[in-house]
């Protein structure tokens, strides 16, 4: 055999690999139902050992799309950790009465995000799996007598995707309410994401229960991983 053609069969089995990664999502900005786009609202989790609380590290998050039936349809990230207790920005809660409100900056590292292929943004691909690069939750809870009845937050992230480098999305998230947290004795809801332990296991028991509403999702400039060449162009270059 030929070496140009021993060469040929071996870019042959190696096409298909190459040929699964058809095209980065498409540009744009995205915003959810509420807001008049197509991107489906979400519900969130944020879950702890015994003894802990959403403010404080070791917290981790799950976040999936909800189109008012079913979980994780359209986006999910998820497994990114709380890594140290939340920062108090601003405290209004009255010393003696243990009223009013106070607001934490939470920063959490590592987790994942996957995009599905069938959203705004499709281009070619089945899925867009990535990796979450800078997670910021503004958390701000409202206490009555020192217990924390209820809280709002907001969500500023970046992200990448697997096989187009670069870091090439953000997303915000302009308002989460929080609808049962464990540490008030609220019943864990259903329909909502699981809690997770530190591993990104389903085992925690207790934890917060959240809406998200208002997401803005920007995707600009995702590119190819590797250079992939079509086969006239293969061609070409073994043929000279």
């Amino acid at each position: 055999m030929k070496p140009f053609v021993i060469i040929v069969v071996t870019i042959l089995f190696m096409l298909p690999a190459a040929a699964s990664v058809a095209g980065p999502p498409l540009d744009g900005t995205y915003e959810s139902v509420d807001l008049g786009g197509l991107v489906y609202t979400g519900r969130y989790t944020e879950a702890w050992d015994a003894g802990g609380s959403a403010i404080l590290g070791g917290t981790t998050l799950n976040a999936e799309s909800w189109d008012g039936a079913t979980l994780a349809t359209q986006w999910r990230y998820w497994c990114a950790t709380e890594a140290s207790d939340g920062v108090l920005l601003v405290d209004n809660v009255n010393p003696t009465t243990g009223n009013g409100n106070r607001t934490y900056m939470k920063t959490f590292v590592g987790g994942y995000i996957w995009l599905s292929g069938t959203g705004p943004w499709a281009n070619g691909d089945p899925d867009y799996y990535g990796v979450i690069d800078s997670y910021t939750e503004f958390e701000t809870i409202q206490y009555t007598n020192w217990v924390p009845i209820a809280a709002v937050s907001n969500v500023q992230a970046t992200a990448h995707f697997n096989d187009y480098p670069g870091q090439c999305m953000t997303f915000y998230i302009g308002n989460g309410t929080r609808m049962a947290s464990t540490e008030v004795g609220d019943p864990i809801p259903p329909d909502y994401p699981d809690l997770l332990d530190t591993d990104c296991n389903p085992t925690r028991t207790e934890g917060a229960f959240w809406d998200f509403t208002s997401v803005t999702l920007t995707i600009y400039g995702c590119e190819v991983s590797t250079e992939q060449s079509s086969w006239g162009e293969i061609k070409s270059f073994y043929s000279e």
